[in-house]
């Protein structure tokens, strides 16, 4: 094969970004913010991205849903519940019920986990009746954790949640 033909197939793949990341860091930093305009559209950036998430990203992902609940609540509910009606299994896993589970309990300090649930229960009540279904999710995922942490079976992680 002569050298101009190799260069030739080579050359779009030096175009190609050596490792992709699906979920881009202004994509985190616009959820976690409450961005409206990514909260609208973020059923559909989930649908197209999810299936190429890893673990780490998908996890991520998940947090910074939770953390758009303390800031911009009823459009991250809006978005959660359509992803809640999606046919795709892996759309539904970034639904409403993981993002009011206390999406920061594993990874967190305990104290971490106790300001999240404070600001993000103010955050739900403020949001009134369309924030209710989460508040009440969040409420029972609180009462498993502390029940956890009560017998002394809670593993608390060691990131530090500062609002």
């Amino acid at each position: 094969m002569n050298k101009l033909r190799l260069l030739a197939l080579l050359l779009p793949l030096a175009t190609l970004p050596i490792c992709a990341h699906a979920v881009s860091k202004a994509l985190i930093a616009d959820i976690q913010n409450g961005n409206a305009q990514t909260l609208q559209q973020l059923p559909t950036t989930i649908k197209r991205i999810t299936s190429s998430l890893n673990d780490e990203q998908s996890a991520e992902l998940s947090e910074a849903i939770g953390f758009a609940l303390l800031k911009n609540p009823v459009p991250t509910l809006r978005a959660t519940d359509a992803m809640d009606k999606d046919d795709d299994l892996l759309v539904q896993r970034f639904g409403t019920g993981a993002a009011c589970a206390l999406p920061v309990d594993m990874n967190y300090t305990r104290n971490s986990t106790l300001l999240y649930y404070k600001l993000a229960s103010e955050s739900l009540i403020r949001a009134g009746a369309p924030a209710l279904e989460c508040l009440s999710i969040m409420q029972e995922s609180m009462e498993e954790v502390k029940s956890e942490d009560d017998r002394g079976n809670m593993k608390w992680g060691v990131k530090i949640f500062t609002p």
